[in-house]
C-alpha cells in the first residue's frame, strides 16, 4: 500500500466516531463520500440514512435506504428507516406497505408492530392498527408507547373506557408521555357523566 492510500475501514470508522460524538452533519458528509466510493456497502448506506433521518432530511433517508435495500433487500434496519422516513414525509400509504413488509420479516418485533399500527391508524385502518398495537403489547407488555398509541386509537374510535385503561397503563409505565394527563382527566369526566 502506498502512503496516499487509506484502508477502507478507516474512513468508515471515522464516520462511526463522528456519529458517536454527535457530530451528525460531519458524519453525514463523510458517509456521503463513502457511499459514492462504494455503492455496494449496505452498512454505509444505512448509516447515511440514519444520519439524514436524525437531521430530518427524510428524502435523503428514503433514497439511501432504497440504495441499501437494492444491495440487500431484507436489511431490516434500512427497511425500518425507509418506512419511518416515508411516514415522516406524510407518505402513509407507502409507509404502511414498507412496515407490512417489515412485519413479514420481523413478526415478533414490538417496535415494528407499533410503527405499523401507527401508519395504519393514520390511513384510517383502525381494526388493523388495533391488531398491530395489541400484538406489540402481547409481545412486550411493558411497551408504554404501544399502550399509548392503542389508547389514542380507542379514544378516536369511540371506546373511552378502554382508552382510559390503556392511557393509565402507559402513564404508569412511562410518565410524561404527550398530553397523557389531560387525556386521562378528560376521559374520567366523560365516564362520570
Amino acid at each position: 500500500m502506498s502512503n496516499d492510500q487509506v484502508p477502507d475501514y478507516i474512513p468508515k470508522g471515522r464516520a462511526k466516531d463522528l456519529l458517536a460524538e454527535g457530530r451528525i452533519e460531519e458524519a453525514r458528509e463523510q458517509l456521503r463520500e463513502l457511499c459514492h466510493a462504494d455503492q455496494r456497502d449496505v452498512e454505509i448506506w444505512f448509516m447515511y440514512s440514519a444520519a439524514s433521518a436524525h437531521l430530518r432530511r427524510f428524502e435523503d433517508t428514503v433514497s439511501a435506504c432504497r440504495k441499501a435495500l437494492g444491495v440487500q433487500p431484507d436489511h431490516l434496519p434500512s427497511l425500518n428507516n425507509l418506512a419511518s422516513a416515508l411516514a415522516a414525509l406524510g407518505r402513509h400509504d407507502e409507509a404502511a406497505v414498507e412496515f407490512a413488509r417489515l412485519v413479514q420479516l420481523a413478526p415478533d418485533n414490538p417496535a415494528v408492530l407499533n410503527n405499523y399500527g401507527h401508519a395504519l391508524a393514520l390511513l384510517g385502518r383502525a381494526d388493523e392498527a388495533r391488531t398491530a398495537f395489541e400484538n406489540a403489547i402481547r409481545i412486550q407488555p411493558f411497551y408504554a408507547e404501544a399502550h399509548y398509541n392503542l389508547a389514542l386509537l380507542l379514544e378516536q374510535t369511540g371506546s373511552p373506557d378502554a382508552a382510559l385503561s390503556e392511557y393509565e397503563k402507559a402513564a404508569n409505565l412511562k410518565p410524561g408521555l404527550p398530553d397523557i394527563e389531560s387525556k386521562m382527566r378528560q376521559l374520567r369526566k366523560i365516564a362520570q357523566s
